[in-house]
């Protein structure tokens, strides 16, 4: 019953350690092996992501160009061709020039003759009380708002790229970790089986048949850990898109913790309030909103404007009537120039939407202290989980280079005769347990340096 439980838990202890491995990333043969600087730097330059997020900060750049060029003179241009009526005066044309008697008469319309008019009208804004103003500035903003965006975007990106970087050497680690553990297996498999065979020392069917499934189990989860590998590879590829390299791996550096200075978690609180994108985005949404509010609010004020005037129209069959009150809508050329009070009429509505507006700036200012707290919270999380992870690697190690020594012991002691096939199996699963819980340790420093990185803000916290 002894043998059978800690066979048991020998199994139970690969079952925990190979399906991390089964989510992890792959080597493969031909693969470009890339550091983690060159893989950040790939991401930036070719993620579908940055790239979306690039042209929604370039459509917020041109909105502060249409937001300056509403100072540029506005207008209509109307210009029409259409047949010529038959328009006389009565009796004759020197009548219309005389005030006494101005008729004429539409006699007919001739299709093979035509009748032109061209309109002009140009506004020419003078002064605006502040609305264009208001208005480039809250375009500007709202580029603050779109760049703090793809800034985010990008620590987003980046974060996931460190995430698959260190997951693929712990893969790697681990790989390497069930190939020695294996080897073990297979030499107190090939052991017991002379042992059996001679029937010589204290092996038993029951040990022969224990080492058996675990190797089984090995191989099984080997072949589990290789397809994830694929499958995670894939989804390396699809997160830095189409222009990634077809094979990717990473370098053959060891897996070891990243290397950062010690800071007070204050420290980071305040890389985070001056650094963090999300951060830096409630401000300018701040800004965007405040300058909203007071567009809403200068609406409430006329424009004063210059306004100018032309028309140029001609009728090849209708007499030119010259006579200073006749408006002469077919032979005309006109011009004007005026000074103009142009203002809506519709002030309770506008009242409305400014203050309504300025309640939605008073509200966005009040969540951006309530983001600040979250952002707070999440850098002390974050604070907390690194620190966690380094005092364990410590307490670990010691474990682990133990377990490498018992294991060394017991192996030379079970070729020779010395040890029972108990020994070695729990001298493997101490190995085994105690390599994987300092792989996993390392790991979980690094994803927390990664996690501490992107609630900060900060570039890079290693040195």
């Amino acid at each position: 019953m002894r043998r059978t439980f800690e066979s048991r838990r020998w199994v139970a202890a690969l079952v925990a350690v190979l399906p991390v491995v089964a989510i992890l990333g792959a080597r493969p043969a031909h693969a470009r092996k890339m550091t983690l600087p060159e893989l950040l730097e790939l991401a930036r330059q070719v993620s579908p992501g940055m790239q979306a997020a690039a042209a929604a900060t370039e459509a917020m750049e041109a909105q502060v160009s249409e937001a300056r060029r509403n100072w540029l003179p506005q207008g209509d241009l109307l210009s029409i061709l259409a047949p010529s009526p038959d328009i006389h005066c009565i009796p004759n044309k020197e009548t219309c020039t005389s005030t006494s008697s101005p008729e004429a008469r539409i006699t007919d319309v001739h299709w093979t003759r035509f009748f032109t008019r061209t309109e002009v009208k140009v506004i020419q804004p003078l002064w605006d009380f502040g609305k264009i103003s208001a208005g480039v500035e809250a375009a500007r903003a709202g580029v603050g708002v779109s760049q703090e965006k793809q800034n985010a975007a990008r620590a987003d990106v980046e974060q996931y790229v460190r995430k698959a970087y260190w997951g693929m050497k712990l893969a790697r680690d681990v790989l390497d970790m069930l190939d020695t553990g294996s080897g073990y297996v297979d030499e107190g498999q090939t052991k017991l089986d002379k042992d059996l065979e001679k029937g010589t020392g204290t092996a038993s069917v029951t040990d022969k048949l224990r080492m058996r499934t675990v190797r089984a189990e090995v191989d099984a989860r080997v072949l589990e850990a290789r397809r994830g590998q694929t499958l995670a590879r894939d989804g390396l590829r699809t997160l830095l898109g189409p222009q990634a390299p077809p094979e990717l791996d990473v370098d053959d550096e060891d897996f070891a913790p990243v290397e950062i200075k010690e800071h007070p978690v204050t420290y980071y609180e305040d890389l985070a309030r001056y650094n963090r994108p999300e951060a830096r985005l409630l401000d300018y949404a701040v800004r965007a909103k405040g300058a909203l509010a007071d567009l809403e609010r200068r609406k409430e004020y006329p424009d004063l404007v210059l306004i100018g005037t032309a028309a140029f129209a001609r009728a090849q069959d209708v007499d030119d009537a010259k006579n200073a009150f006749v408006s002469h809508y077919f032979n005309s050329t006109t011009a004007g120039v005026a000074a103009a009070l142009r203002m809506q009429l519709d002030l309770g509505p506008r009242i409305a939407r400014a203050t309504r507006t300025s309640a939605e700036s008073a509200e966005i200012a009040f969540r951006r202290t309530e983001a600040l707290g979250g952002i707070a919270l999440e850098v002390r999380k974050a604070y907390g989980e690194v620190s966690e992870a380094g005092e364990r690697i410590k307490a670990v190690q010691k474990g682990e280079k133990a377990a490498k020594s018992w294991i060394s012991a017991v192996a030379q002691n079970f070729a020779l005769g010395l040890a029972e096939a108990r020994d070695l199996t729990d001298a493997l699963l101490a190995f085994f347990n105690m390599r994987y819980r300092y792989l996993q340790a390392v790991f979980d420093y690094n994803i927390a340096v990664a996690a501490l990185t992107r609630a900060t803000g900060a570039p890079e916290l290693s040195p």
